[in-house]
């Protein structure tokens, strides 16, 4: 594919669908636009429908009593990596990262590029299918067939998916107040029972332990750099950054609740526990009048995560159909939907598959995408002038 100079305006012809693109080429497909604010409440339920669901009892079992440090540690170790993804995105302001990484390194190299971050957003939908699976087998319907479940959710997220970026944002609008509320009633409902002393001694086993933590941490925040995917789409570029770093903070603040579930049951017991998010609403007392509110805050723990599987699966066949070059996704959401349930059911034998995996392997698989990557392609853009210097 020819790659013009930038700063020059130029119609491209890519599978027969004419677009103006200003700072680079590529095939758009998506015409719709999002705004940065809706952009960051997209980032915002990204990562906090799954992280705050099961993460404290990962890092409880790696950085014990200190979860709290190891998480702010994880919130500035997420700043490094969205103002790569930020300076980088705004270089190409016109492109997706299957675009541009062609440009910097060549149609081979780039195109590897392409497809390994295509793989690495479908793999973390297909985990996020299984762990929705997971959550309701294990915790509401233990003789429901688990195929069940991610059949159901995956017809939903192709509906949305389909219907585009536009779609998804604004059902997000809709849900995540909803989900607001449940992380706000969770957390002060859990409060009068909290025992801060589950947090004392500080620092006991030094900082190696919290310092891992919060890697582990960030390995999921980290999942922002879907921006790269979704940049181009931005009607209000200039305002990205920081309205991704204002949703940012705000998973700080969000985590912090989900550790309160060491001061709940201390770090040993949370660290033994698959949801401890659900044993703290479990935990929660509210008189006769209320029973069972783990079964609301589940359903919105499931619009949640359902709008992260629809993102997710939007910019795996969006970015699919752009490492193609063809100018529609639409007909690839069903052999992608059915490859991520196969993948889903057959990746991991239990839920303890799944945490060694989280602990071991994945945060050095998700760093080197989503920061290693994107570094790289950033200091290659520099060295060779390529791209917007603002």
């Amino acid at each position: 594919m020819h790659i013009a100079p930038l700063f020059h305006t130029q119609y491209v012809e890519a599978k027969g669908c004419m677009l103006v693109n200003q700072g680079g080429s590529g095939n758009f497909i998506e015409k719709g636009r999002i705004t940065s604010r809706q952009m960051a409440m997209l980032l915002f339920t990204l990562i906090i429908s799954t992280i705050d669901v099961y993460m404290p009892a990962v890092v409880a079992g790696v950085a014990g009593r200190d979860a709290w440090i190891a998480v702010i540690l994880a919130v500035l170790y997420a700043l490094i990596i969205w103002a790569v993804a930020i300076a980088l995105a705004s270089r190409f302001p016109r492109q997706t990262i299957i675009h541009y990484s062609r440009e910097l390194l060549g149609p081979l190299l780039g195109s590897l590029v392409g497809i390994l971050q295509v793989i690495f957003f479908f793999f973390i939908g297909a985990s996020i299918t299984r762990i929705l699976a997971d959550i309701m087998k294990t915790s509401f319907m233990p003789y429901t067939p688990m195929v069940v479940f991610t059949i159901s959710v995956m017809l939903v997220a192709s509906y949305a998916a389909s219907g585009g970026l536009e779609v998804i944002a604004r059902l997000n609008e809709i849900l995540l107040p909803l989900g607001l509320a449940a992380l706000i009633f969770v957390g002060f409902g859990s409060l009068p029972q909290v025992d801060f002393g589950n947090f004392l001694p500080v620092m006991e086993q030094g900082l190696g332990p919290v310092n891992w933590g919060g890697v582990v941490l960030v390995s999921i925040l980290a999942e922002i750099v879907i921006v790269l995917m979704l940049y181009p789409y931005l009607s209000d570029q200039t305002r990205a950054g920081v309205n991704g770093l204002w949703a940012l903070l705000g998973l700080g603040a969000a985590m912090q609740i989900g550790v309160l579930a060491i001061g709940l049951f201390t770090a040993e017991v949370t660290a033994a526990m698959n949801f401890p998010a659900l044993e703290m609403v479990r935990a929660i007392r509210l008189g006769p009048l209320m029973t069972h509110p783990d079964v609301v805050i589940v359903a919105v723990w499931v619009g949640g995560i359902f709008i992260k599987l629809a993102l997710l699966y939007y910019v795996v066949t969006l970015g699919l159909a752009q490492w193609l070059g063809l100018n529609s996704y639409q007909f690839l959401l069903a052999p992608v939907g059915i490859w991520m349930v196969v993948y889903s059911l057959v990746a991991y034998h239990s839920l303890a598959d799944f945490w060694v995996l989280e602990t071991k392997v994945f945060p050095g698989y998700a760093l080197f995408h989503t920061f290693l990557i994107p570094l790289f392609l950033l200091l290659v853009a520099w060295v060779r002038g390529l791209g917007a210097k603002s």
